[in-house]
């Protein structure tokens, strides 16, 4: 009786044991079930978390190309209404998150910027964007006719496309015609400026975009048109204002907005615009202007920047080599007699009284704008006259930053 209660005991301890193991294994399996839970909790919260910072990232990209907003409106906590529709715009609603742009320093003269996304102030992503530049456009480019009474010159502008391991150059591109009278050396193009297209720039033009005419041609004359070769380009429909300014014409005020602004004056323009260059180096001027002889605008610094000449007539005659580029914008209505905006200018002694009902931009010598000449004057003509050498340097201008694209190795740059 004994013998079999302690067997009993026993197997009741055996079974206990095993009921224990049993249990303790069931614990570690539960344990280790529970940690691959969270553990893949954590994983899709992550995952989530990235997400949510490109997506973010991608909403602040696209929100700088849609809106041309400049990016730095929008650095970290800035107070200005772009930013704020920035965060309503892409739902950044919580104390916990940041999405901003930043300048960050570059090892190029090329405007870097880093787009950043934050939570807890801590960085999940950042990205950068770089401004897309168009070149090709050419060392002047003329939205109506242009007259060349002379020599031309033009170390020209570059495509970037190359024919035989040389370059597709462009010296003008134009959208009505271009009347050349011919005189002294011709209209020639030479091969482009060292770092004149950009930066770093060295090479030669292809001969089938070299023009090197002497005799007068007229390119919408069929027996003399094929004088001019492929660095004269036609685009009856070409519009160089956004090419230039970065945004539309509908956001003309806001470009305006940028820019020193003054009133132009038939006598000592020059010295306006000098004066307003010495605090700015972006200057709008409003209604007629005569340079004269230009002597103000020889005393500027050479650093980059940029003269908007608006609704008026632009003169000058004199032989300045200006730091900078110069937009011409006079949009009137088709057939407008333009004499009396002429009247009073110095400039003007030379034209003759058909010249004055029709042209808007005059020039007498050899008055170059270094960073490129652009003639947006659909109504009226361009009268350039004189001997001149026109070394194009797109460094001369200042860069309107508006149209981003990613960088190159940052993201999204294929």
């Amino acid at each position: 009786m004994k013998i079999n209660s302690e067997k009993g005991a026993v197997v009741l301890i055996m079974t206990s044991l095993l009921i224990l193991a049993a249990l303790i294994l069931s614990l570690g399996t539960y344990k280790s079930t529970f940690y691959q839970i969270k553990r893949s909790q954590n994983e899709v919260l992550a995952k989530q978390g990235h997400w949510r910072a490109e997506g973010a990232i991608e909403c602040l990209f696209t929100f700088i190309s849609e809106t041309k907003t400049e990016p730095s409106l929008l650095s970290k906590n800035n107070s200005s209404t772009e930013y704020d529709n920035l965060k309503s715009g892409c739902g950044i609603n919580s104390p916990i998150e940041s999405l901003y742009a930043k300048a960050v320093s570059s090892a190029s003269s090329v405007m870097t910027y880093q787009l950043t996304y934050e939570q807890h102030n801590k960085e999940l992503i950042k990205k950068s964007i770089i401004p897309k530049i168009t070149y090709g456009d050419g060392a002047i480019q003329a939205r109506g006719n242009l007259i060349i009474d002379g020599s031309l010159n033009v170390y020209p502008d570059v495509t970037g496309d190359k024919i035989d391991d040389k370059d597709k150059c462009v010296a003008i591109k134009y959208t009505g015609y271009i009347d050349y009278r011919f005189s002294g050396s011709g209209l020639k193009t030479l091969n482009p400026e060292d770092n004149g297209p950009y930066d770093g720039y060295k090479g030669t033009c292809h001969t089938s975009t070299k023009s090197n005419i002497n005799i007068s041609s007229k390119t919408d004359d069929p027996t003399t048109s094929s004088n001019f070769l492929s660095d004269y380009i036609q685009e009856t429909h070409y519009d160089p204002f956004e090419a230039f300014f970065q945004k539309p014409r509908s956001k003309l005020a806001e470009i305006k907005n940028e820019y020193t602004v003054i009133s132009g004056s038939k006598i000592n323009c020059d010295d306006l615009i000098a004066n307003a260059f010495a605090s700015s180096d972006k200057v709008w001027v409003i209604g007629n202007c005569d340079l004269g002889d230009g002597h103000s605008l020889t005393s500027l610094p050479k650093t980059p920047r940029n003269l908007v000449v608006e609704d008026g007539v632009l003169g000058i005659f004199s032989a300045v080599n200006f730091y900078g580029s110069v937009y011409h914008l006079y949009h009137h209505a088709l057939g407008l007699d333009l004499t009396t905006n002429w009247d009073g200018m110095v400039s003007a002694n030379t034209l003759t009284s058909d010249d004055k009902k029709t042209v808007s931009h005059f020039q007498a010598g050899a008055f170059v704008p270094t960073g490129g000449l652009i003639l947006d004057t659909p109504n009226s003509s361009t009268l350039l006259r004189g001997s001149i050498v026109f070394k194009y340097k797109r460094a001369a201008r200042k860069e309107e930053y508006n149209n981003f694209i990613w960088q190159k190795g940052s993201w999204n740059d294929l």
